[in-house]
């Protein structure tokens, strides 16, 4: 007998249905071939980046550690991540039917400048986390790679310097703030 290879397989039906049912309504289905275990490769803006999967699981944090330091090392990877995405992204290049960009001025020196600022504060915080834990941070946090047991410790340690270094700046902005509060009057 063979096996009729027309009608979908009972996997592809169920997702079909289910992403069908999600809120965000269909989301579009790979064809597969018949017969194949292979599933399809999830959306990049729904997969989870490697810092958020250990934040999930705990593994940020050790079990004598408390457990709000898992968020605030999440949070400081976070944002050493974004800051290197403001610095060292690629300019796109979009056609648009006017000059003017909505919302702001959008010119080429304000996006280098914001860039460029962007490039200082990253290189300030890499440079400030200690000198074995760099290649750690760079591989877990900026190019987004699974680190193992082997180096939580240490990708552990470089989140504390960043949860750190946060600290001293909002510790500055806030005296920076009471002396122009003082200042003003």
């Amino acid at each position: 007998m063979q096996k009729n290879t027309k009608s979908a397989s009972a996997a592809v039906r169920k997702r079909v249905l289910r992403q069908a049912m999600s809120p965000q309504g269909a989301a579009p289905v790979r064809a597969e071939r018949p017969g194949s275990t292979r599933s399809p490769r999830a959306n990049s803006s729904t997969r989870k980046s490697a810092l958020h999967w250990y934040a999930d699981r705990g593994a940020l944090v050790e079990a004598d550690e408390e457990p709000g330091l898992n968020e605030r090392r999440l949070y400081a990877g976070e944002a050493l991540a974004r800051l290197h995405d403001q610095a060292y992204r690629r300019a796109r290049v979009t056609a648009r039917y006017s000059a003017a960009q909505p919302g702001g001025s959008g010119s080429a020196d304000d996006t280098f400048v914001r860039s460029e600022s962007a490039r200082r504060a990253f290189e300030e915080k890499f440079v400030a986390l200690p000198h074995r834990t760099r290649a750690v941070i760079r591989l877990c946090v900026i190019d987004d790679e699974f680190v193992g047991r082997s180096r939580m410790e240490r990708l552990r340690c470089g989140l504390d310097k960043l949860v750190e270094l946060d600290l001293q700046r909002k510790q500055s902005q806030n005296v920076t703030k009471s002396v122009d509060r003082c200042t003003i009057v």
